[in-house]
């Protein structure tokens, strides 16, 4: 770990323009509980795992998953597509503790304004531990440190007071309450919005 800090304070003084800029291993993080890494066909039954359960995806912009195909098609036309553009980046979340694949955390980036959309999913076997919050501080990091973001930015929505403790234990600050800012399964949801500047002097982790 102490090797890969080294590693990416050298990188700090680059532009990181896409993701493809970055050599594949500085992709992979670790915190005292986790490692981020690129996900892979081979975690689609992990994934799916979490993703078809209807109270991980009450409040998430996309559907239970009914099916291992929706994963597939997930995999194939979301993640790997995110990858080849190099325009952010989806971390798997693996536990130490079990070597399981656990959920997901990705930035989701706006490159002509240098910031970033805050993304997660977590399985609810593994919820009530700080492990989400854990994960999110690496990729936010990661964001500010490798990627030279200004802003990162995430919101949920009004109900969902477990996604909103998560952003504010990462260190984002509620801006507001967007009214009607999606419309996602039949229903138009306002919304709370939080955000972190580079400002803001994030410690680099690991």
């Amino acid at each position: 770990m102490a090797r890969q800090s080294r590693a990416i304070k050298n990188l700090l003084l680059d532009k990181i323009e896409s993701m493809l800029d970055l050599p594949e291993q500085f992709l992979t993080l670790q915190t005292p509980r986790l490692i981020l890494r690129k996900l892979t066909i081979a975690d689609a039954e992990d994934i799916f795992a979490y993703a078809s359960d209807p109270q991980v995806t009450a409040y998430t912009l996309w559907e239970a998953h009914r099916s291992i195909d929706d994963t597939y098609d997930y995999l194939n036309n979301i993640v790997f597509e995110l990858y080849r553009s190099g325009q952010g980046m989806d971390w798997g979340i693996i536990s130490k503790k079990s070597n399981k694949l656990i959920g997901t955390c990705g930035l989701y980036t706006k490159p002509v304004h240098r910031r970033a959309e805050l993304g997660y999913a977590l399985s609810r076997d593994y919820w009530g531990q700080g492990l989400m919050t854990e994960a999110a501080k690496a990729a936010i990091a990661f964001g500010f440190h490798v990627m030279h973001l200004q802003r990162i930015q995430g919101y949920c929505a009004v109900e969902n007071i477990s996604s909103a403790r998560v952003l504010e234990k990462s260190g984002l600050e509620f801006e507001g309450i967007l009214r009607n800012y999606v419309f996602t399964k039949e229903s138009a949801w306002d919304v709370k919005m939080y955000a972190i500047i580079s400002k803001s002097n994030f410690p680099l982790i690991g």
